[in-house]
C-alpha cells in the first residue's frame, strides 16, 4: 500500500506547489513577462475558476470511468499546463496555461481523496487519508520556500519544467491506479450527489471549515509585514510553521480511527476554535504566532480527514460527484475569504479575521454535535 500512498500524496504536492508558486515568484515573472502584478496574478485566478469548473464538470466522471483512470488523465493535463506555464511569451499565455492546470487540479484531487478511502484497509481509513494529505505540507514547504530559492537560481521558468516533469513521471507511476477506484456505471452529476442523504450537512462543515481557514490565512502575511514590521521572509515562515503542523497530526490520524467520525469531529473543531482563540490574544508576539500556527496546522489537518471521511463515505457510487462538490465548495471560499475577511481586517487587524475565523469554526462543532444523535458509525456510515 505504499506506493499508492507515495503517488497519491505526491500528486497533491505537485498540484499545492503550483498553487502557491505564482505569489513568492510573481515579481520575477512580472519582470520577466513586461507586466503588472496585478496582471500576473489574473493567472492564480484563471487557475482558481479552472479548479471550480472541473471539480463540478469533470469530477463526475470518475464514477463512470474510473478513479484511477481519471487521475492519469488530469496528470496528463497538469503536465501539459505547467509546459504550457514554463514556455509563457505573455500574461495571457500564462492565464490560459493556468486555467489548464485548475481544469486538471480540480478533476486529480477529487479523485485522489476517493482512492484515499478506496486503498484504505477497513478500520484505517483516517490514517491512509492522514498520509495523503501530508501532501499539502509537502507543497506548501516547497512551494513558499524552495520555489522563491530555486527562482533565484534557476528562474521561474525552470521551477515551472520542473514541476511539468513530476507531474509526468507520476502519470507515468499512477498506472498502478488505474484497477483502483473502478467505475460504478452509475450516471451521476452535482445534481444527483445533491441528492444524496447528509450532503447538505457535509457541504455546510466544509465551507465553515474552508471559509474560517482563508478568511485569516490570507491576511497574515500583512498582519506580519505591515503591523508587525518585519520582512517578507519572516511572513513567509509562518505558512512553513503551519506546514509542519499539517503534517506532524499525521502521528494522531489513528486516534481518529479509534474514536470514530461522530466522537472524533467536535472536540476537533473544537481544537480549532481554540487556535484561532489563542492567535488572536497573541496576534501581536511574533514568535508566539509562529508557535500558534503549529497548533493551527494540527487541527486544521485532523478537521479536514474528518470533513472528507465524512463526506466520502455517504455513497460510495457517487463519491467523484460528491468530491466534484466538496472541491467546488472550497474553492468557492478562496474565492469569498478575501471579502469577508477584508471587512474584519481593515476594522481589527489580524486579530477580527481570527475572531470571525473561530465564530465560524465553533458553527461547525456546533453542527457536528448532530453525528451523534444520527448514530454515526465509527466508519462513517449512518448506523
Amino acid at each position: 500500500m505504499r506506493t499508492p500512498i507515495l503517488i497519491l500524496m505526491s500528486a497533491i504536492g505537485v498540484i499545492g506547489a503550483n498553487s502557491l508558486l505564482l505569489s513568492p515568484v510573481v515579481t520575477a515573472v512580472s519582470e520577466t513577462l513586461e507586466a503588472t502584478t496585478t496582471e500576473v496574478m489574473r493567472a492564480a485566478s484563471a487557475y482558481g475558476l479552472g479548479v471550480a469548473a472541473a471539480a463540478l464538470l469533470l469530477a463526475p466522471m470518475a464514477d463512470r470511468i474510473g478513479a484511477g483512470r481519471l487521475l492519469r488523465a488530469a496528470l496528463m493535463l497538469l503536465a501539459a499546463g505547467l509546459a504550457a506555464s514554463a514556455a509563457a511569451p505573455d500574461v495571457w499565455w500564462l492565464m490560459a496555461a493556468q486555467a489548464v492546470c485548475g481544469l486538471a487540479a480540480g478533476a486529480a484531487l477529487p479523485s485522489i481523496y476517493t482512492l484515499a478511502m478506496v486503498i484504505a484497509p477497513k478500520g484505517r481509513e483516517a490514517q491512509v487519508l492522514g498520509y495523503v494529505l501530508a501532501g499539502w505540507t509537502v507543497s506548501m514547504v516547497l512551494g513558499v520556500s524552495v520555489s522563491a530559492w530555486a527562482t533565484d537560481l534557476a528562474g521561474w521558468r525552470a521551477v515551472y519544467g520542473a514541476l511539468s516533469g513530476v507531474a509526468l513521471v507520476l502519470w507515468g507511476a499512477a498506472r498502478a491506479l488505474r484497477g483502483a477506484g473502478s467505475p460504478s456505471g452509475q450516471a451521476t452529476s452535482p445534481l444527483t450527489a445533491l441528492r444524496v442523504p447528509g450532503i447538505t450537512g457535509g457541504l455546510l462543515a466544509t465551507a465553515l471549515l474552508m471559509l474560517g481557514f482563508y478568511s485569516s490565512y490570507f491576511f497574515t502575511g500583512a498582519h506580519i509585514t505591515q503591523a508587525l514590521g518585519h520582512s517578507t521572509t519572516q511572513a513567509g515562515l509562518l505558512p512553513l510553521f503551519y506546514g509542519i503542523g499539517f503534517g506532524l497530526a499525521v502521528l494522531l490520524d489513528p486516534l481518529l480511527d479509534r474514536l470514530g467520525l461522530a466522537r472524533a469531529t467536535p472536540p476537533v473543531f473544537l481544537g480549532v476554535t481554540a487556535s484561532y482563540l489563542l492567535m488572536m490574544v497573541w496576534a501581536d508576539q511574533y514568535m508566539l504566532l509562529l508557535s500558534l500556527a503549529v497548533l493551527w496546522g494540527i487541527c486544521q489537518h485532523l478537521a479536514l480527514n474528518l470533513v472528507v471521511a465524512r463526506v466520502t463515505q455517504l455513497d460510495p457510487k457517487q463519491r467523484g460527484a460528491i468530491m466534484g462538490l466538496f472541491s467546488t465548495v472550497t474553492y468557492l471560499c478562496v474565492f469569498a475569504a478575501p471579502f469577508c475577511g477584508a471587512a474584519a481586517y481593515a476594522g481589527w487587524g489580524l486579530a477580527g479575521c481570527l475572531a470571525v475565523s473561530a465564530l465560524l469554526s465553533a458553527c461547525a462543532a456546533l453542527e457536528a454535535l448532530g453525528l451523534r444523535r444520527k448514530r454515526v458509525s465509527p466508519d462513517g456510515a449512518p448506523a
